[in-house]
């Protein structure tokens, strides 16, 4: 699969580079050359870099970092995404008035905006409660723990491909139906924040949803 990812902060870094050594091929696009260069020498030989309109165009499942800031202020042409499967992973931003917490997640969600900016592609919003540093890990230490990746989206065959690209790194995809569902999954990203900064649990906090149903007889 060609994956393009739009920005090479820690997110766009990790599953880039966990997507790479499954064996896609993964062009990573910033602003800083440097920092697409970097990303890529720490994915695979294969791995390609560019620029953010690079790395829109390359993808048939475009990964979007940039938090806050719609398509059409970032690309030179937001057409490039139009009709491709766009993963959004942001949540909300720190509160700089309470160090450690954060500030309510927007409503419409940040994948409902993305999606309203760019309406002709098949955006998802996947990977949000998943601390980077969790991503980093590789899939065999993952998948025992069965990681939940939370998968929202108006498009079925969005959500799929989100969590088929979740399995490959050793998490467990959970289809969460339609993209306003995002709003309750910024909820569980805050609360698992709230554990990991307020609380003191470590950067590498996350869920699992389990079922407790007990197996039949």
């Amino acid at each position: 699969m060609k994956i393009g990812i739009i920005g090479t902060g820690n997110m766009g870094r990790a599953l880039g580079v966990g997507w790479s050594r499954a064996g896609h091929d993964v062009a990573f696009g910033a602003r800083d050359p440097a920092r697409a260069a970097a990303a890529a020498a720490a994915a695979s030989p294969a791995a390609r870099t560019g620029s953010l309109d690079d790395a829109a165009a390359f993808g048939d499942v475009v990964l979007y970092t940039v938090r806050g800031i719609a398509p059409s202020q970032l690309l030179r042409d937001r057409g490039a995404l139009a009709g491709k499967i766009v993963i959004d992973c942001n949540n909300s931003d720190a509160d700089p008035a309470r160090p450690g917490e954060f500030l309510p997640p927007p409503v419409p969600s940040y994948a409902e905006q993305l999606a309203r900016d760019v309406p002709a592609a098949r955006v998802v919003q996947a990977f949000s409660t998943v601390p980077h540093r969790v991503l980093e890990l590789p899939p065999a230490q993952l998948a025992p723990r069965r990681i939940s990746v939370f998968a929202c989206s108006d498009h079925p065959d969005a959500r799929r491909i989100a969590i088929e690209l979740a399995g490959e790194l050793g998490l467990a995809g959970i289809d969460c139906g339609e993209l306003v569902r995002a709003r309750l999954v910024d909820g569980v990203t805050d609360f698992i924040r709230y554990h990991i900064a307020v609380l003191g649990r470590g950067p590498f906090t996350t869920i699992s949803l389990a079922s407790a149903e007990p197996e039949p007889r």
